[in-house]
């Protein structure tokens, strides 16, 4: 009997227990809800399309590393998912065109598209790195002025970082921020300076950041040094524009030369369908080779002629 009382009043204490968490937890409903409408929490940006969450674990895998470096360094604002998803759209449109369009065999539609989406993805990357580069390099004569002048005024190397970061003009000023609230937050001043290198990817402003931190390290006239190093960038980057000048057209003839031919070939085939299948049996793909070897060689000879460093 004694066991009987003992088990009902277990029982009982749990019910009281379990009632009084049910008021606690209906009670700490509203204050989540509020909470929730000022802060997106992180079971709302959870992706659960099965689309996006393979999206997601490419994004995390080692092949989407370099990728999304490349991305970084052209300032293209989107996840390497999202672009490897475009490659592979473009990559079924070409193959399409190559198909019926075109009327290539099989699998030589196939290889088109593929090499067609490959070296129009690199060239597109290159092209952005390097514009990226250029608008950098253009705006660094700024950047030592003002870093040079914010410590001759007594100022702190990273206050003079943060008014970077505020005066300039994309692509510097945001970079520039970013570096300040990396080093608000507690970043080591070298590991910032050293990933700021990696993503803006230019010579010039490699040089500038190294200069920066050894004098940060071994001491100096730092705003001496960033003077000088303003007017040597303002220098170089005239004799570049004069350089550019002279070498525009070889550089239009490297870049043209390779595709005459090509367009020419697309046209046939358009007039005549079926006319670039012979390119693709044995004698064809040796003349192919042979092509392609010749404009090798000529597009190295003229940019190495083209391509004159200050």
């Amino acid at each position: 009997m004694m066991i009987l009382y003992l088990v009902l009043s277990l029982a009982g204490f749990s019910f009281v227990v379990f009632l009084y968490y049910i008021v606690k937890m209906y009670r700490m409903a509203k204050p989540r809800k509020r909470v929730k409408t000022w802060f997106h929490t992180q079971d709302e940006e959870k992706r659960r399309s099965f689309i996006f969450l393979l999206g997601d674990r490419f994004d995390e895998s080692l092949i989407a590393e370099g990728l999304d470096k490349k991305l970084k360094q052209g300032a293209v604002p989107i996840m390497p998912s999202e672009y490897a998803a475009i490659c592979i759209v473009l990559f079924f449109l070409l193959w399409f065109v190559s198909r019926f369009v075109l009327v290539l065999m099989f699998p030589v539609d196939l290889v088109v598209a593929y090499v067609v989406v490959k070296i129009g993805s690199n060239v597109y990357l290159k092209t952005k790195r390097e514009k990226r580069s250029e608008a950098f390099n253009q705006q660094l004569p700024d950047i030592c002025r003002m870093i040079g002048n914010t410590v001759k005024a007594g100022l702190t190397l990273q206050q003079g970082i943060a008014m970077t970061g505020k005066e300039l003009k994309a692509p510097a000023g945001p970079e520039f921020a970013k570096m300040s609230r990396q080093l608000s937050l507690g970043d080591s001043f070298e590991r910032v300076i050293h990933r700021f290198v990696e993503q803006v990817n230019s010579r010039e402003v490699k040089v500038m950041m190294n200069t920066v931190l050894i004098q940060r390290r071994i001491g100096g006239n730092l705003a001496e040094v960033m003077d000088v190093m303003a007017g040597t960038l303002e220098e170089r980057g005239r004799v570049y524009k004069e350089i550019n000048a002279v070498t525009a057209e070889s550089k239009y003839v490297a870049l043209i030369l390779p595709l005459l031919p090509i367009i020419t070939a697309i046209m046939l085939n358009l007039i005549i369908p079926g006319f670039l299948n012979p390119l693709f049996t044995l004698p064809g793909l040796v003349l192919m080779v042979i092509f392609a070897i010749v404009l090798a060689i000529s597009n190295y000879a003229i940019k190495k002629v083209t391509n004159i460093r200050v």
